[in-house]
């Protein structure tokens, strides 16, 4: 018995691979991207989609990207990638020429989301929502980790002699030394948005209450800059002591030390200005209105090295089809832009044309650096899963039975399964019960008079019942029995009342009788006459053995060479449909609890399937063709019970 057990076992595993593959296949390659096509996206993000800042669409990404995430179809990519421009020469002739792979430099347990490059360029620190900082070397080996942060860390800035500055979420800043020791610890009571360095001695932190703030390097605070309305998302300095921002309110303000009042404003962006970079005398904004601005400031007739006292019209690089996170000039002068829209594209500064981009959707641009004439940038980026590693994983999870949450609710698929199995079990070992203990007694009498009145009048009757459709018969009854127009005795929606928790035994006992009369009865009719027609070929044939006949003539009465005799030996034909029978109690009746408003596992399929909850889908699927295999192999067993002729171990 052992040695059979595990051979049937061990021939249930290429089935199992084979369901677990082609479910996967057929939810994975279907025509379009099965996530994005449910949110009416394309699969990183087009021109047709709502830019310029719209948070729906963002959402919509994001819910999208987290879905794919849960199929295994991506995962994050928490490193920092380095850009360069390549030969621009060899595809001057294109309007757009593609940027080279990036290198990716070190890897981190969560999402970069600040950059800043030491002066000597030997040095690249990195922080996010790890809230931890590190510096790397431009190969992306590690160098120094500093800790200290309790809230992601949103920017980070170094001063001309090395001294790093990190600010967090919760307004906290800390200073560095240049080999890690802590120099100083600032609060600011509101969350960091951005931090700079004016010289090596002072540093100014945005907030998003709309006040910058200024502190020297030991932590003494000096004067702070209100005049924004809402938050400040960009700082920069000016280069002659000075400094730009920009913020939610749109404006961009040039401050002089010390001012209560901005020596200079600009109203000519559209939504919130989101970064700011300058080389000489140019400034360079990005902008939530999908627009790259570079505006040439004049610093007067006779103060051509002195600051700006006015900004000329920018020069516009339009492209993006998403709100503009980050700028940088690189060291040959050029522009280069990231954002929502997941590209990095290379701009020239003179004309504004477009001269590259990045060839794939590498995810949200949060902040970049410019390095060796490229860029470092790092954001919320992601990296696709080759299909192989992709249904690996997968299995690696369903052997574990994690199917993950559902696209729905974001609920942990078991949880669900939970919740509505109980509720499905229940009716449907009530409905098959009913079914075998009504249908067996007809079979068995209808065998036993064969060509009778009995046996004519049942087939009609059966025969009659089996071709009425479910949906139609449900519906009649819901109409004639639970309808105000007509008798209106039996409820017709769910299997409880509201409030029957209140009931004491006997009542709540009823009022779930009630409830279960309609389901079951549409549940059991159409069964009595298949189980009943198998029952009765079975008997027939058994009642025209010759061990029938033996029996009869050992002058046995009719009841026992009935029952005793030939009805064991029918019941290997009836054995073989208790196969069917556990896929049925997981799987449920679907039409039945949709019409009923039943939550079983009929109605979670149906609902999964309408809303394209694969999780759910895919889970119900493969747990359906495990207890079908299940269902099999006791059915083997089984022969060996009713007919000892049959031996399981051979």
């Amino acid at each position: 018995m052992k040695a059979y057990l595990l051979k049937r076992l061990l021939a249930t595993i290429p089935t199992l691979f084979g369901i677990t593959l082609i479910t996967f296949l057929l939810i994975r390659m279907a025509p379009g991207d099965p996530v994005a096509s449910r949110f009416d996206l394309s699969g990183g993000g087009g021109p047709g989609m709502d830019g310029g800042g719209s948070q729906d669409a963002d959402r919509l990404q994001d819910t999208a990207r987290a879905k794919k995430l849960l199929l295994g179809m991506v995962r994050h990519d928490t490193t920092a990638h380095h850009w360069r421009p390549g030969d621009l020469a060899q595809a001057a002739e294109a309007d757009v020429a593609p940027l080279p792979e990036p290198t990716r430099l070190g890897a981190f347990g969560e999402w970069l989301q600040a950059v800043a490059v030491d002066p000597s360029g030997d040095r690249i620190w990195v922080g996010g929502l790890d809230r931890v900082v590190v510096a790397l070397d431009p190969t992306g080996d590690e160098r120094l980790r500093l800790d200290g942060h309790e809230a992601p860390i949103r920017s980070l800035a170094v001063a001309a002699d090395g001294t790093l500055a990190s600010a967090d979420d919760a307004g906290h800043v800390r200073l560095w030394q240049p080999d890690g020791r802590p120099r100083a610890h600032i609060e600011t009571g509101a969350p960091a948005t951005e931090v700079i360095f004016l010289d090596p001695q002072t540093l100014l932190i945005a907030g998003r209450d709309g006040v910058i703030r200024s502190h020297a390097v030991d932590g003494t605070p000096g004067p702070s800059y209100r005049g924004h309305i809402g938050a400040v998302y960009a700082l920069a300095p000016d280069g002659h002591g000075g400094f730009w921002s920009g913020g939610v309110d749109r404006v961009l303000r040039r401050w002089t030390p010390g001012a209560e009042a901005p020596a200079l404003t600009d109203e000519r962006h559209g939504q919130a200005i989101t970064d700011i970079a300058v080389a000489g005398q140019a400034v360079l904004t990005a902008c939530d209105d999908r627009r790259v601005r570079l505006f040439p400031a004049d610093p007067g007739p006779d103060r051509l090295d002195g600051p700006p006292v006015a900004l000329g019209d920018p020069t516009v690089f339009e492209g993006h089809y998403k709100g503009v996170g980050a700028v940088a000039f690189d060291a040959a002068g050029r522009v280069w832009s990231g954002g929502r829209d997941e590209t990095v594209r290379l701009w020239d500064a003179e004309t504004g044309r477009q001269l590259a981009e990045s060839p794939y959707n590498p995810g949200r641009v949060r902040a970049l650096a410019p390095l060796d004439g490229g860029v470092i940038a790092v954001g919320d980026a992601w990296i696709e899963v080759p299909l192989v590693t992709q249904y690996i994983a997968w299995l690696g999870r369903t052997l574990t039975f994690d199917f993950g949450r559902s696209f729905a609710d974001d609920e942990p698929v078991l949880r669900l399964i939970g919740r509505a199995l109980p509720i499905t079990l229940g009716l449907n070992a009530l409905a098959i019960g009913i079914i075998y203990l009504v249908s067996i007694p007809i079979g068995i009498l209808a065998a036993v008079r064969r060509a009778g009145w009995f046996d004519n009048i049942s087939s009609v009757v059966l025969f009659l019942l089996y071709s009425i459709p479910n949906f139609w018969l449900a519906t009649l009854l819901i109409m004639f029995l639970s309808s105000e127009r007509n008798l209106n005795i039996l409820p017709s929606a769910g299997l409880a009342s509201p409030g029957e928790g209140d009931l004491s035994y006997f009542p709540w006992l009823w009022d779930r009788i009630l409830h279960l009369v309609l389901p079951v009865t549409v549940m059991v009719y159409a069964g009595f006459a298949s189980l009943s027609r198998y029952v009765r070929t079975s008997m027939l044939e058994a009642l025209g053995q010759d061990y029938v006949r033996t029996a009869r003539a050992k002058g046995l009465r009719e009841r026992v060479v009935v029952l005793k005799h030939a009805f064991r030996n029918a019941l290997v034909t009836i054995v073989t449909l208790v196969a069917n029978l556990l896929p049925r109690l997981f799987g449920g009746s679907l039409i039945i609890e949709v019409i009923f408003s039943i939550n079983g596992m009929g109605k979670l399929a149906f609902d999964s399937i309408l809303s394209r909850d694969y999780p759910v889908i895919m889970a119900i699927t493969t747990l359906a063709a495990v207890l079908t295999l299940l269902g099999i192999l006791i059915s083997d067993l089984l022969y060996g019970v009713v007919d000892p002729r049959v031996k399981v171990d051979r």
